[in-house]
């Protein structure tokens, strides 16, 4: 029979939280942002004549908002991969990193918000900046929690690669920083510049 200490957790483990727990909450609220991204696309009301130009002309008018529906559904799968390797590189979890992961979901699930913003208004500069700010905060959360998981290597592995993990985390925030300087530049698709992501994560060393 398994022993278990006062706390109720198997003897010889280390102290924390359960990580399945967080995962499960994770993958859930993950699933329902990715999902939730679609009602960024919406049928424009009043369309009396169905024909194939009027289809074509509709959906044209539509490009900006699949574009970003694409790029936010990409970014936080991304996001969401990221997380699942952070938490395979994890002995176990503690309290603060589980509110720290919390408050980068509070983000996660905002989202949908800001793509629909930015569908709605792609040639205004608030709502490239509101989608962009949303990515950075996001990005800046998950880049916290990597930064609290090694630091002593408080929650890795022993042999994690710590400088590695350190310099990918950063990539979004960096990315979103710059996009945002080109919206208030005046940039129009400022947001294109996340397509430079997968470029930079083959450029850092270990990169593949």
């Amino acid at each position: 029979m398994e022993q278990r200490d006062d706390a109720g957790q198997e003897a010889g483990t280390p102290p924390g939280f359960p990580k399945n727990r967080m995962e499960a909450l994770t993958d859930g609220i993950f699933a329902i942002a990715m999902t939730l991204l679609v009602l960024s696309l919406e049928i424009p009301a009043g369309i009396h004549d169905p024909s194939d130009a009027t289809v074509t002309a509709m959906l044209a008018g539509q490009l900006p908002a699949f574009y970003h529906y694409f790029l936010a559904f990409l970014i936080l799968a991304s996001f969401w991969v990221a997380h699942h390797a952070q938490v395979n590189r994890l002995r176990h979890i503690d309290r603060t990193f589980l509110w720290i992961n919390i408050a980068a979901l509070m983000f996660v699930t905002l989202v949908p918000f800001s793509v629909s913003l930015i569908g709605d208004y792609p040639d205004e500069t608030f709502a490239a900046v509101a989608f962009e700010m949303n990515l950075l905060l996001l990005g800046l959360l998950f880049a916290v929690l990597w930064w609290y998981a090694v630091h002593e290597r408080r929650l890795v592995h022993p042999d994690t690669d710590v400088h590695r993990g350190k310099q990918r985390v950063m990539v979004v925030p960096a990315v979103s920083v710059i996009a945002i300087l080109l919206a208030l530049a005046g940039a129009t698709w400022s947001t294109a510049i996340y397509a430079l992501i997968p470029l930079v994560m083959r450029l850092l060393p270990g990169g593949r």
